[in-house]
């Protein structure tokens, strides 16, 4: 079921009202910055690389510790008549459950990393809550309330702002002819953040329809190699780019430089938020590996292509 027009104006709204500026932290870095010759295309994960997260990452990936304060003022929002009645922390804990039992049961069908679906989390979360006695929630809760929820809860729990070069950057790339993609974790709001703060939703100017990949569409989230497949398989039918044309840019060495390099995609680690940069160098997938390039910002991207 498609988001209403009207509907989707209501959570692009509540979004900026309930966004503020955030700084990036500094990481200490030293930028590696090298030529890269015969890129067609970029793709950019979302999470710490184009936005700044609380978390550095989606809230599923990286819980923060501080979702009871989210939940009870998402349920204010929500059920202003009958918030007070269930403690937030039990919330939170059927929350964590409920991801966890539908993460377990997608494993059991052979998905490796798989990626649940927020609004279904949230539609049992309310089912479970009216099992522990809340009957006054709603037993079968249209969409719009669960994708208010959501909002509510995800924008208190992991507050995202872009890097201020983040436009800029793109709008260069652009310019020399290269195909801008996006392949990363997320959920049904995710384009909505990006729409949000830019004006328009990703694929309306920037970005090629083709190449965003997101997870909650997937059914995976990284750093599931059938993921990262699903990028060299578009690039190979749609546009007839190979691998080595292609620069992958990312925070997570794990997540994000090591799946990529397996495919044979250039890589650049984006080193410009302290909150975000996970070098992981205890994963023996990562021990040995190193990006093409280091940034610290958006915008050596350019200098580099």
């Amino acid at each position: 079921m498609s988001t209403s027009y009207t509907q989707k104006q209501h959570l692009l709204s509540r979004i900026k009202e309930l966004s503020a500026p955030l700084e990036p932290k500094e990481t200490g870095e030293t930028p590696v910055l090298i030529p890269l010759i015969d890129i067609k295309a970029v793709v950019f994960d979302f999470y710490g690389t184009m936005f700044m997260s609380g978390t550095g990452d989606t809230i599923i990936d990286d819980p923060k510790g501080e979702e009871t304060v989210a939940f009870k003022q998402a349920f204010e929002v929500i059920f202003p008549d009958s918030a007070d009645k269930v403690p937030a922390e039990l919330g939170v804990q059927l929350y964590k459950e409920v991801i966890h039992d539908h993460k377990e049961a997608m494993r059991k069908e052979g998905l490796d990393y798989p990626e649940v679906q927020i609004k279904e989390v949230w539609a049992d979360v309310l089912s479970r809550l009216r099992k522990h006695g809340f009957e006054h929630l709603p037993e079968e809760p249209e969409e719009e309330l669960l994708e208010n929820l959501t909002i509510e809860f995800e924008m208190r729990n992991n507050p995202t702002w872009p890097f201020s070069d983040l436009e800029n950057t793109l709008e260069l790339l652009k310019e020399k002819s290269l195909y801008l993609g996006i392949l990363s974790n997320s959920q049904f709001y995710t384009p909505l953040i990006y729409e949000a703060h830019l004006e328009s939703a990703p694929d309306d100017d920037l970005f090629d329809v083709n190449l965003c990949i997101w997870s909650y569409e997937e059914k995976r989230c990284k750093p599931s190699l059938p993921f990262h497949g699903q990028l060299k398989m578009v690039l190979d039918q749609h546009f007839g780019i190979q691998p080595e044309q292609v620069l992958y840019v990312g925070n997570d060495m794990l997540k994000d430089i090591y799946p990529a390099a397996h495919f044979g995609f250039r890589t650049a680690l984006f080193a410009g938020d302290d909150r975000s940069l996970k070098w992981r160098k205890d994963d023996e997938r990562c021990a040995n590996l190193l990006p093409d390039l280091v940034i610290t910002r958006l915008d050596q991207l350019v200098e580099c292509l």
